[in-house]
């Protein structure tokens, strides 16, 4: 069994992988093309694996991640 590690602004480490969370209403354009099992569905929030996006895309993306915005619609 593998721990789920959170760090800041509900970003997910598993598996020495970093997986960015997404609310269903805000999941990138070209989300139908990942691959199914680089995602990951809890509760509320669709965590996409970072390998996915390009590194000017997940600096950008972190930096404009509010961890309030993300907590306050996650279903307890």
């Amino acid at each position: 069994m593998n721990k789920l590690k959170f760090k800041q602004n509900q970003i997910l480490k598993l598996n020495n992988q970093t997986y960015l969370p997404f609310l269903i209403h805000n999941l990138p354009k070209k989300y139908h093309t990942f691959d199914t099992t680089q995602i990951l569905k809890i509760k509320t929030i669709i965590y996409i694996n970072t390998n996915n996006f390009n590194k000017k895309y997940i600096n950008k993306y972190t930096s404009t991640l509010n961890y309030s915005n993300i907590n306050k619609n996650n279903i307890k």
